[in-house]
């Protein structure tokens, strides 16, 4: 089969095509039954497109992807693409095969971005950025002109067909470089995109032959740990690097206008520009030369392969590498393999899926096999019957199979007869044996609290809070539990006659990191992307911090006093706007891309920002939705016709924005017109944007009228009047639409009729996060409060002794929020106990 892969889009008949959303599964039900024979579900073959970037061919545990903004759970055969990212959960385990070129497998708690997946004349570009935990790679032998890498905070791992590991500590910025077979270059991340440039710009080759000449290679069974500080003594080729790719834009910009207006003028222009980048690559060049330890410092220090690392890659042995069923165009004589997905479910949900030993999944596991594949695998649980699975992949046994182990009663003890010993008559003198004494034994009882933290003793897992057993005197057991939002506890015991029953209680740790941010009272909503958190405080001032709140970048804007702007993240880019500027930054540094002045009729005082649009971005002005290029630049404009003080969103791709006049208008992107216009009473709306669920849309007027309207028949649904002022966007999710007034209110009503769910919250802090049907916030007192978002009944709360100032993130039970002095917490929900 030709090599025509690497973006690839999957086309499941029976499981559907991409990532399902994230809310509760509920697939049909299957009969459980106690038999060793599972109820299967069968599958039809997969059919891929020659468009798929990424294909999940393994799966266990709880895996999502964040995709433009919108998380979903990823299932086995769905496709991902460039920009997603993929985050494993507690138990969760994923493998992404990319083209037929590598496949990668994330560990648990990983966060991995895809960041390039392209193809071209010039060979396949691959690229993964590890955020944090661990990743293995196979990947095969590459032709010259391809390329693997994966990045972390600190550096860049390039390979040539290799198996290895990586691994990336966030909190600390380390990583932590594992090779078994092959070799993986090494080059800190700063140099990354000059490499990447080069591809297309002969005259950054000199650059890139350099950088991969000097940079370190980790040989097989070698591991390197880079920290974060390695690379802190290239300050100054930073800046170099900096100027050159300034210098590049700069051309790439002037070499657009000379195809566009093809003058003099353009071309001096250019030819200016190209003597000034040579400039700057030639005392690149030098600095390389002259410093190599730049590239490769002196304590970055190679070493033999640890029994850990060793561990962790024996996973690599089962990772394979698969021709994938993808027809090239015009070749109708090729034969393609048939893959067929085979899933397992299993009760109880902590039973082991293994084959040959090795633990496929914890009571589910999904992967993709290639037809003719002979399986064998072994279900098992103490207490309960080994069941064996076995089959020969193909269209009759693809498919979901459910089944539920038998437990082993219990046997009956049957009393022993013994009978009296027979007298022996003898003269003869009775020698007496020696009687050797036997070390005690005695019974040990070991409980866990709470009972559905895993734990294990001498490294035997546990089930259900208890483990118990018969011990010699003197033997040591070494126990060691965990569970979400406690702190991990391990303990030794020594078995005597008072050992008895251990009771072992593991620590609640709601609160699992916090620090200062140096800002003030952030307000509107914290933004999220990539790992990374945005924040905007009341005097303008903008922080990026990473998920342990440390600061990675600030920015002072003029946008002083902020009353409600918060920063919008697209594209690699931070927009912000307020009543006096708009200001673009490189979200990785912060770095300064334009500033541009606002004027009186595109002023957001009240909040109002810009809105991603494809490449480009809406701009709300008064009269206008103005198109702005990434560096803040106008390209074009929509009329508003009767003018707006909203911001814009999207539907299907269109604009959707109130008028002042309280009209919902969908226009055509290309030129403004209108194509649907529903009045509604919500006159002057300011600052926020329609909120969109599904095809309704709702919003409110600046005094308080809310109007909930049908997108797809332009009807109103709704109306209702709180006679309240509302600035914010209002919070809808499937129980209902959540606003959020100057009065520090909030109230929830009913997508059928617009009444309350329940009854309107006072003394909340900030616009409420929401996660899962929950609804996250803090009051005035302090204390941080986790609600039924269906009927208000309150979950769970804590101490936090602060409150939030802006819309916390709330995702899986993880709550990040600042509080009112600037204070970052991360807090696990898991953790907050009675």
């Amino acid at each position: 089969m030709k090599r025509v892969f690497l973006l690839i889009i999957i086309s499941v008949f029976f499981f559907g095509c991409g990532p399902q959303k994230m809310e509760p599964i509920s697939d049909a039900p299957v009969q459980e039954i106690s038999a060793p024979v599972p109820v299967q579900e069968q599958a039809p073959a997969m059919e891929i497109s020659t468009e798929t970037e990424g294909l999940v061919v393994y799966l266990s545990g709880d895996v999502s992807v964040n995709r433009g903004g919108e998380e979903s759970f990823l299932d086995i055969g769905d496709s991902v693409m460039q920009s997603d990212l993929i985050e494993t959960g507690d138990d969760g385990y994923c493998e992404i095969q990319l083209g037929e070129i590598a496949v990668v497998r994330m560990e648990s708690n990983s966060i991995l971005q895809l960041q390039a997946l392209m193809t071209s004349d010039k060979g396949s570009r691959m690229a993964v950025d590890l955020k944090n935990g661990t990743v293995l790679c196979k990947v095969k032998k590459l032709l010259e002109e391809d390329s693997f890498q994966v990045k972390t905070n600190t550096v860049v791992c390039g390979v040539r067909g290799t198996q290895f590991s990586v691994s990336s500590d966030e909190t600390i910025q380390d990583t932590l470089l594992a090779v078994k077979e092959g070799a993986v270059a090494v080059m800190p991340r700063s140099l990354d995109k000059v490499s990447e440039l080069a591809v297309n710009e002969v005259t950054l080759v000199p650059i890139a032959a350099q950088i991969q000449k000097t940079s370190l290679v980790v040989g097989a069974s070698e591991e390197l740990a880079v920290k974060s500080d390695t690379f802190k003594e290239t300050a100054e080729l930073s800046k170099i690097v900096e100027a050159v790719l300034q210098k590049v834009e700069e051309k790439q910009k002037a070499q657009t206008a000379l195809l566009n207006d093809g003058g003099d003028a353009e071309k001096e222009n250019l030819a200016v520009l190209e003597a000034d980048m040579q400039k700057e690559v030639d005392k690149l060049l030098v600095t390389l030369e002259k410093t190599p330890e730049s590239i490769a410092p002196k304590l970055m220090e190679v070493q033999e392969l640890s029994a850990k690392s060793q561990e962790t890659l024996k996973s690599t042995d089962r990772m394979e590498i698969m021709a994938l069923p993808v027809a090239a165009a015009g070749v109708d004589d090729v034969v393609l393999p048939a893959l067929f997905k085979i899933q397992v479910l299993v009760t109880p949900s902590n039973a082991l899926i293994l084959q040959k030993g090795n633990v496929l999944g914890t009571g589910s596991f999904s992967k993709l096999y290639t037809d003719g594949t002979e399986l064998k695998m072994e279900i098992s649980l103490d207490g309960y019957k080994t069941q064996t699975l076995e089959m020969i992949v193909n269209e009759e046994s693809s498919g979901k199979y459910s089944l539920t182990l038998e437990e082993i009663p219990a046997e009956p003890v049957e009393p022993v007869a013994v009978e009296p010993p027979t007298p022996v008559l003898t003269t003869a003198p009775v020698v007496e044996t020696p009687i050797v004494a036997k070390a005690p034994v005695y019974s040990v009882e070991v409980r866990i609290e709470p009972a559905d933290a895993a734990f294990s003793v001498n490294g035997n897992k546990g089930t259900g809070g208890r483990w118990s057993s018969e011990e010699t005197e003197g033997a040591v057991l070494k126990v060691e539990a965990s569970r979400n939002g406690f702190e991990s506890a391990s303990q030794q015991i020594s078995v005597n006659a008072t050992t008895g029953s251990v009771v072992i209680k593991l620590k609640p740790k709601p609160l699992e990191a916090t620090a200062s941010l140096g800002m003030g009272s952030p307000v509107g909503v914290l933004v999220e992307k990539g790992g990374m958190y945005l924040a905007a405080d009341a005097n303008g001032k903008l922080a990026a911090f990473n998920r342990s709140g440390k600061v990675l970048w600030q920015y002072k804007s003029a946008n002083t006093p902020n009353a409600n702007s918060s920063p919008v993240e697209h594209n690699g880019n931070v927009y912000f706007s307020g009543g006096t500027e708009l200001v673009v930054l490189k979200s990785g540094t912060g770095a300064v891309v334009n500033t541009i002045s606002l004027p009186e009729e595109r002023s957001h005082i009240y909040g109002r920002r810009v809105v991603p649009f494809g490449d480009q971005l809406m701009m709300p002005t008064n009269d206008y939705i103005v198109l702005i290029d990434s560096s803040g630049k106008d390209v074009g404009s929509l009329p508003i016709g009767g003018g707006s003080s909203m911001s814009p969103a999207l539907w299907s791709g269109k604009p959707v924005v109130a008028d002042k006049k309280g009209s919902l208008l969908i226009l055509d992107p290309s030129n403004g017109t209108v194509l649907s216009s529903v009045p509604t009473s919500a006159i002057q709306s300011v600052a926020q944007s329609p909120s969109i669920y599904e095809d309704k849309a709702v919003f409110s007027s600046r005094k308080g009228i809310v109007a909930a309207v049908n997108l797809k028949s332009g009807t109103v649904l709704w109306e209702r009047e709180l006679d309240r002022t509302i600035f914010a966007d209002v919070l809808v999710t499937k129980e209902g639409c959540f606003l959020y007034t100057t009065k520090k209110e909030v109230f929830a009503l009913s997508w059928k009729s617009g009444e309350n769910l329940f009854a309107p919250l006072s003394n909340v802090t900030s616009m409420p996060g929401y996660d899962k049907g929950r609804l996250v916030f803090t009051e005035g007192s302090g204390t941080l409060k986790v609600m039924n978002a269906g009927n208000g009944s309150i979950l769970k709360q804590y101490n936090l002794k602060d409150s939030f100032t802006a819309k916390p993130i709330v995702r899986d039970g993880i709550i990040v929020g600042v509080g009112k002095s600037g204070q970052f917490y991360r807090i696990n929900t898991e953790g907050i106990v009675d």
